[in-house]
């Protein structure tokens, strides 16, 4: 099933608990999609927060804001009031409050140390129902391979995120089939955007959707 956007879909299909899994390839200017559409969509009366590996949420959010008008400008830093970071190895986070900075690891055991710390610290005075993002994912899957999908794996099972609305952005170019395909495996939905002549978003898995 084709939509047309993916914000709305969010908002409208999708519950508590559900893990989203939003495949893009490399080329698609994902930052319009997330900080131009579904974040400005899930913020109205809801807590967000992000995971940011590498950086790459703040990468994309100064590629975003370097080219929309003052106005839109002003509407963003607004809404990046309402984000909780947990920022996760190397890079910056321009954007909303900084909850924790943990290291980078592989290790299962010292990251669900060190992200179960975070993720205490995210639901402090939060709002429900929450919203939680990654970005980074693709890259975190790319250098540490099969460990890296155990690491996200264990936590996504062990973790007090039931109730939390999950929001995976992968790059699809840069990920191997089979981390892929265990994320599939563990999604409410898959939204996957294909390039032909335009840039097409469908619907690949859903309660009761047809793929």
């Amino acid at each position: 099933m084709e939509i047309h956007s993916i914000g709305k879909f969010l908002k409208g299909h999708v519950r508590g608990g559900d893990v989203v899994l939003i495949k893009y390839p490399s080329a698609y200017p994902f930052e319009d999609l997330v900080w131009g559409e579904i974040i400005p969509e899930i913020s109205h009366d809801n807590q967000i927060v992000v995971d940011d590996f590498f950086g790459i949420g703040d990468l994309s959010f100064r590629n975003y804001i370097r080219k929309i008008s003052p106005k839109d400008y002003r509407r963003i830093i607004e809404i990046t009031k309402h984000i909780k970071v947990i920022k996760i190895g190397p890079g910056r986070a321009s954007y909303g409050s900084i909850v924790d900075e943990i290291p980078l690891t592989y290790e299962i055991s010292e990251f669900m140390k060190n992200y179960y710390d975070a993720i205490r610290k995210a639901l402090v005075d939060s709002i429900k129902p929450l919203y939680f993002l990654s970005f980074g994912l693709s890259e975190y899957f790319y250098f540490g391979k099969e460990r890296a999908i155990q690491a996200i794996l264990f936590s996504r099972s062990n973790l007090p995120v039931e109730d939390w609305t999950s929001i995976y952005l992968i790059n699809k170019n840069l990920v191997e089939m089979p981390q892929l395909a265990i994320l599939e495996d563990i999604s409410a939905w898959i939204i996957d955007i294909n390039q032909e002549e335009e840039y097409i978003v469908k619907i690949k898995k859903g309660n009761g959707e047809k793929k």
